[in-house]
């Protein structure tokens, strides 16, 4: 009988074990983002606007919200580790059933069952490799665990143009579907840490949770952070061809190139986390991120390329930082719950509302004016970063 337990570790001896779970992540993320690259063939199977692909990413975004929410429910139940599979199954499964919807509105309400599924993973994933190793390397571990959407981001545009090369943009979610239902038995069988029950957000733990300004700092830089990295890599391929005249193919070579670099700055927002803790690191993305995402509403031509394949770099840094003064501010009891109240937040505006207003925008000719719009909204952010805490030396913050 395979033993599941396990108790924190150093980074390098629990790495396999977290690699593993960021596996999972991965194909959770990858399933969600593979959308982007495929919605202008989407748009002519279905015949919808670039506002009906932003509904699309909100009904994804209300599907994760819940998914969230109730995400402690379900790990009171299974327990973390096997909430991380029965996610990722859900998630196969769901894969399995979007291509085959015959409407547009049979593929929202696939989606939205796509999004509730992955909204389960998030909680339990965070809880099962922080459980996994000892505190002082956590921001290394959620750097790795970070990689996961970046290499997806990669990935996805990728896998779009792969699949589209040969087959209908269905198979790239066959593809996703059967790899995840894989990934759900071998972890349901073999995968590490997480061994303990999560805990539904009752009243009692949501006023303790939410008393806490610390909370609600978190809710906003994250919120802002997905939005910033959602909701462009979302509408790019559109806005690429539709305000710049790039055909898709070299829109989705640039969305993937856009993104390698990507895949290591969570690195380096580790390290810095680890070193000076996550006030710089927040500090660095934030800015670095209003000045790309307003040269991304203001260029053209080189300067255009110049500002995507800049903004994610900057885009994915707040995520390592965030999470690591999550970690060190709530217990362990509380620590999933606090992401699953914080979650269905960040889905929706980040997943949801930001790609919706850029779609809404790229209807009415003015792309560029929600670029500069979703900057303005991370300046605003950042006026707050005074307030967050670094590390929690004891007490509450």
């Amino acid at each position: 009988m395979t033993d599941n337990t396990s108790s924190p570790r150093p980074f390098s001896s629990a790495l396999p074990a977290v690699i593993f779970v960021t596996s999972i992540f991965f194909c959770n993320f990858l399933s969600r983002v593979i959308f982007a690259p495929l919605m202008p063939v989407m748009q002519v199977d279905f015949d919808f606007t670039h506002a009906g692909a932003g509904h699309l990413f909100l009904a994804l975004a209300v599907g994760n919200a819940l998914g969230l929410f109730v995400s402690g429910l379900v790990s009171r139940a299974l327990y973390h580790r096997r909430t991380v599979a029965f996610s990722a199954m859900l998630v196969g499964c769901c894969a399995l059933s979007v291509p085959q919807a015959g409407s547009f509105w049979t593929l929202l309400l696939t989606v939205f069952a796509l999004g509730v599924s992955v909204g389960l993973y998030l909680p339990s994933g965070i809880a099962t490799v922080t459980s996994l190793v000892r505190k002082e390397d956590w921001g290394k571990t959620m750097a790795l665990h970070e990689l996961a959407p970046n290499a997806a981001y990669v990935t996805a545009p990728l896998l779009a143009e792969a699949v589209l090369l040969h087959f209908q943009w269905r198979t790239a979610l066959y593809l996703l579907g059967a790899a995840q239902l894989c990934l759900a038995a071998w972890f349901l069988k073999a995968g590490k840490g997480g061994e303990y029950p999560g805990v539904f957000p009752g009243p009692d733990t949501i006023r303790r949770i939410v008393r806490r300004p610390v909370f609600w700092l978190l809710v906003l830089f994250m919120c802002t952070a997905v939005g910033a990295s959602l909701g462009p890599y979302s509408m790019l391929p559109l806005y690429l061809s539709d305000a710049h005249g790039y055909t898709r193919e070299q829109a989705n070579q640039l969305l993937a190139i856009s993104r390698i670099a990507g895949c290591f700055a969570p690195f380096g927002a580790g390290w810095i986390t680890d070193r000076w803790g996550p006030k710089p690191a927040i500090l660095l993305a934030v800015s670095c991120n209003c000045l790309t995402l307003t040269g991304l509403g203001l260029a053209s031509g080189e300067w255009l390329v110049a500002m995507v394949l800049l903004q994610p770099v900057f885009s994915v840094l707040v995520f390592a930082p965030a999470f690591t003064v999550l970690a060190f501010a709530f217990e362990p009891q509380d620590r999933a719950v606090a992401i699953s109240l914080m979650g269905p937040l960040n889905a929706l505006f980040g997943l949801g509302l930001f790609p919706t207003l850029l779609g809404h925008m790229g209807d009415a000719g003015h792309f560029d004016l929600g670029f500069l719009l979703l900057a303005g909204v991370l300046l605003g952010a950042l006026c707050c970063l005074p307030l967050l805490p670094g590390r929690a030396q004891g007490g509450e913050v």
